[in-house]
């Protein structure tokens, strides 16, 4: 059926959405079951890009690889469409908790380690976390466990590279991912590792 025409302007309905950026979106929008590759990169609260952040992801929507409140904003979204992302400290990393700054034996960490530096360690689960160090002592190291973006707005810039459904092969892993257990403090877009490499002092 040929587009109807606008009495008042002369124009298509649509030729005018397409004028005013409504045009529809082409091909599959961001939503559960929609396999996705997002190229991103991460500001702080400074507007300062993180450090070893930025690249690209890709993952199955709606199963828990994004932040919530960031998947919330992405979702409808097509193949090309760009856009910047703010949350607060708390839709984000979370704020931060004096109980994750902890002190471990001094013998455990290099001779030079300074209060700074970045370390990986690795949990009895053989994941890995970035901890900073916060203080030496004769005795110990005083570590901070918490997320790098920890009690900080953070500002995503997010483009969607590409948008399709998801393969049976594609939402069975993600399905399992999903129901795996998650540690409580685990709440991140990607990897700490990912977002702070292990740097030298």
């Amino acid at each position: 059926m040929p587009p109807t025409r606008d009495r008042r302007s002369g124009m298509s309905k649509r030729q005018n959405g397409e004028k005013n950026g409504a045009a529809r979106p082409k091909g599959f929008q961001l939503g559960p079951g929609v396999w996705t590759r997002l190229r991103y990169r991460v500001f702080d609260a400074e507007g300062e890009l993180v450090e070893g952040s930025g690249g690209e992801i890709s993952f199955v929507f709606g199963y828990g690889t994004l932040l919530p409140a960031l998947e919330s904003a992405l979702e409808g979204l097509a193949a090309g469409a760009t856009r910047n992302v703010e949350l607060s400290a708390r839709d984000a990393y979370g704020e931060r908790r004096p109980q994750l700054e902890m002190e471990i034996a001094r013998e455990d960490f290099p001779p030079d380690v300074a209060a700074g530096d970045r370390f990986e360690l690795e949990r009895e689960d053989g994941t890995e976390v970035v901890v900073r160090v916060l203080g030496v002592s004769e005795e110990g190291v005083v570590v901070d466990f918490n997320h790098p973006l920890a009690g900080q707005r953070v500002r995503f810039e997010i483009e969607v590279l590409e948008a399709r459904a998801g393969t049976p092969e594609e939402l069975e892993i993600a399905e399992s991912v999903l129901t795996a257990p998650v540690e409580a403090d685990s709440e991140t877009l990607i990897p700490v590792t990912d977002l702070i490499r292990r740097l030298p002092s």
